[in-house]
């Protein structure tokens, strides 16, 4: 039984030896443009929604979806997100979709994450994603009207509609490094 054990306990050093040997050898692909490994598609959103969901507290969003704080949720999406995470009634960002792993496309797909967890993620960011923490910059008040209008981003008030359609035009005529309000960075 002794000799069982130390034979597991030397081959897992050993795989700990080559692992560590890999990486530090530079042996793993970080560049973007090819596909990730099956292994990273798979484990890392595992890690990074278990990583969220023990994090962030649970609790709704304290502001109250009026026409009000959904088109000032609204602006701060256009400014801040819509670059990377989709403009409503114009398809996903080619912007996001180039990152890996590639930012949610909130105008196609809803997000799977609850509000607290969607405050969480906007106030904190995620590493290595792109995804940066808005919380020195963005107020919790400013968070959570980003929140309430990712939760309706497809169905908003046609009131916030309207305004919102006006301030991506306004956005647009003065397009950031000669490219347009879905393709500009900062």
């Amino acid at each position: 039984m002794k000799q069982l054990v130390l034979a597991i306990t030397v081959l897992l050093v050993i795989a700990l030896m080559i692992g560590v040997g890999v990486f530090k050898l530079g042996l793993v692909p970080v560049n973007a443009d090819v596909p990730p490994s099956g292994l990273e598609t798979r484990f890392i959103p595992i890690a990074v929604h278990a990583s969220v969901a023990n994090h962030a507290e649970e609790q709704p969003n304290p502001m109250v979806p009026t026409d009000e704080n959904l088109i000032a949720g609204g602006e701060v999406y256009t400014v801040m997100c819509a670059r990377c995470h989709g403009v409503p009634g114009r398809g996903p960002s080619v912007l996001g979709a180039s990152f890996y792993p590639p930012a949610p496309q909130f105008t196609v797909q809803p997000s799977g994450y609850s509000e607290g967890e969607l405050f969480w993620i906007v106030k904190h960011g995620i590493r290595n994603t792109g995804m940066p923490a808005w919380g020195r910059l963005l107020s919790d008040q400013d968070i959570w009207q980003v929140v309430a209008v990712l939760r309706r981003l497809n169905s908003l008030p046609s009131a916030v509609e309207n305004c919102l359609a006006r301030l991506i035009v306004d956005r647009n005529d003065i397009p950031r490094k000669g490219l347009p309000l879905t393709m500009a960075h900062g």
